[in-house]
C-alpha cells in the first residue's frame, strides 16, 4: 500500500511535467492510428454543430442514445483486447515498455 502511494506521488509531483512522444514512427499502428485521427480532427468538421441537440429532440433521449453509442464502442474495444490480453500475455496493462 506505501508502495502504490509513492508511485502516485511521484505520478503526479508538482516538478514533473507529462512531455507527449512528438511523432510515431513511420508504419507503425500508432502513426496510423495518429494520421487518421489528424486527419479527421483537420477536416473541417465543427464538432460543436456535430454534438448539438437537434432541434424538437428530447435532451435526455440525445444523451440516452449517445450514452448507449458510447458503451457499445468501448465494448467493441474490450473486447477486441480482451481475446489478446490476458493476465499471462499482459500481466501489467500499459501502452508500452514503460
Amino acid at each position: 500500500m506505501a508502495a502504490a502511494r509513492q508511485a502516485f506521488a511521484m505520478f503526479f509531483a508538482k516538478d514533473k511535467t507529462f512531455k507527449p512522444k512528438k511523432g510515431f514512427e513511420r508504419g507503425t499502428l500508432k502513426f496510423n492510428l495518429h494520421k487518421q485521427a489528424n486527419a479527421s480532427l483537420n477536416s473541417g468538421i465543427d464538432l460543436k454543430e456535430v454534438v448539438k441537440l437537434p432541434p424538437g429532440e428530447d435532451v435526455n433521449d440525445w444523451i440516452a442514445v449517445h450514452v448507449v453509442d458510447f458503451f457499445n464502442r468501448i465494448n467493441l474495444l474490450y473486447g477486441t483486447i480482451f481475446e489478446h490480453c490476458t493476465e499471462q500475455s499482459c500481466p501489467t496493462m500499459s501502452g508500452g515498455p514503460r
